[in-house]
């Protein structure tokens, strides 16, 4: 075996580095003084935690956030303890006890979790450094914001806890002044005011994520010293945001062409014979599916890129292939020409939010959804 099996993966995820680099200057200049979390879960959206990582501390990324213990501890690997690692979210009982030898920040949602956070830190014999999560709005975890500044002031006083940073989050922040969001961004004020008061003050105080970001500019002014820089770095998601702050793409998706034929009218293509050719179709055999990340939904809608042109998806996606009408392509279309899932492809550009948008869904669980058999290829 010549050990280069890895580099003829049929289906590739090319992540420009460049480009990361400068959507992260980019949305530095934006936040101003804010610090920037680089958020790398889910193994950085599917682009390689283990090479994301390192690339964020280039950047200038102050910390780094997960979604796990496990995500945590490979990332403390990954990027040598240059920089804390936290977990977004709870973490689990199974978890705690290792989170706290292995210095990992720990989220907690409320007085029971910070008591259970000192007890095992007492137990150690070490401090366990934790940001409190404030639910402004979520309805997913942390003290309900109100009246918590009792509860508050007790997990600051217990032993062996060392709060650094309250932290909320966003449900609908995509929407420059939606007013649920600004009142977000005022609730948590005024608990950080009234903390304040009882004596308890945090180093960092953060409730923007990409879209806060792009679209909350309150959400990254003071009292706020730390944004959550998630899925805007690759620059994919098209918001008007991103254009407004030159973010570039940064990925794309790419396969080859795994035979052309010519189909006369009347002939099925694919499972389910849910299409029958109305002419004689040039038809292009992809070698990618949804195992490699292709919603089934593209199945007789989407579409992909050919030597710069948009060529219809045939008859329901399978697994390892899909068919593409290549009749009005221009130049030649054979065995193993170059294929653009999505990315730049000449001056057509084809996006994420496309492949989202025909499997109603959102752009992380389609990167998310990219599978194992996918190179990622770092340029």
């Amino acid at each position: 075996m010549s050990g280069c099996a890895e580099n003829i993966r049929r289906v590739k995820l090319e992540i420009d580095c460049t480009k990361l680099l400068h959507n992260f200057a980019a949305v530095q200049k934006k936040v101003e003084s804010c610090q920037i979390l680089s958020v790398l879960k889910a193994n950085a959206y599917g682009t390689g935690a283990d090479r994301m990582g390192p690339l964020a501390v280039k950047a200038g990324a102050s910390r780094i956030g997960v979604a796990d213990l496990a995500e945590a501890l490979a990332m403390q690997k990954a990027v040598q303890q240059q920089v804390p690692v936290q977990i977004l979210g709870v973490v689990t009982p199974d978890e705690l006890p290792v989170a706290v030898e292995n210095n990992v920040v720990i989220p907690v949602d409320g007085l029971a979790m910070a008591q259970a956070v000192s007890a095992e830190a007492v137990r150690q014999q070490k401090s366990a450094t934790v940001h409190l999560i404030l639910d402004t709005g979520m309805g997913r975890f942390g003290w309900l914001a109100g009246a918590v500044a009792d509860e508050i002031k007790a997990a600051a006083q217990l032993p062996n806890l060392q709060i650094e940073g309250l932290y909320s989050h966003f449900p609908c922040a995509g929407t420059p002044g939606e007013a649920g969001t600004l009142a977000q961004i005022e609730l948590f004020k005024q608990q950080l005011e009234e903390l304040q008061k009882a004596g308890v003050t945090f180093r960092y105080r953060h409730i923007a994520a990409s879209d806060g970001i792009l679209c909350q500019t309150p959400s990254h002014q003071e009292p706020f010293n730390l944004v959550r820089l998630g899925l805007c770095w690759y620059g994919v998601c098209r918001n008007p945001g991103e254009e407004d702050i030159n973010l570039q793409p940064a990925l794309r998706l790419t396969t080859v062409v795994g035979a052309v034929r010519e189909l006369p009218a009347g002939f099925t293509v694919g499972y389910n014979r849910t299409v029958k050719l109305q002419r004689k179709t040039k038809v292009a055999t992809i070698c990618a599916g949804y195992a490699d990340g292709l919603p089934l939904a593209l199945s007789n809608t989407g579409r992909v890129l050919i030597n710069g042109c948009s060529c219809p998806v045939l008859g329901r996606v399978s697994m390892d292939y899909t068919m593409v009408d290549v009749s009005n392509v221009p130049g030649e279309v054979k065995w193993g020409t170059p294929v653009t899932l999505w990315g730049q492809d000449g001056n057509e550009y084809l996006g994420i939010a496309e492949y989202a948008q025909h499997k109603n869904t959102h752009i992380h669980d389609i990167l998310c959804a990219l599978g194992c058999r996918v190179q990622r290829v770092y340029c």
